[in-house]
């Protein structure tokens, strides 16, 4: 049990038993602690997020252009003045 306490770093024989197989019960190398500084893991469900938020502000700044092309936009000929 020292070496858990000592060493922080996993060994593969830390996990393995008695007759080299490997003990899932015994390998926690894998398993976060609040003192874990990692970044989190980015699943599909943050990327299909982070996609959709993407094709949003696409969108928004499509229909910001139109406006704003109306607005400033040069008038097309033969339109009436002000308009």
């Amino acid at each position: 049990m020292a070496a858990y306490i000592l060493n922080n770093h996993m060994r593969l024989d830390n996990i393995q038993d008695e007759a080299g197989y490997v003990d899932p019960a015994r390998n926690n190398y894998d398993q976060r602690q609040l003192s874990d500084t990692r970044k989190p893991e980015i699943t599909l469900g943050h990327l299909n997020r982070l996609k959709k938020m993407r094709a949003a502000r696409n969108l928004e700044n499509l229909v910001r252009r139109d406006v704003l092309e109306l607005l400033y936009g040069v008038p097309e000929e033969g339109a009436a003045p002000g308009m």
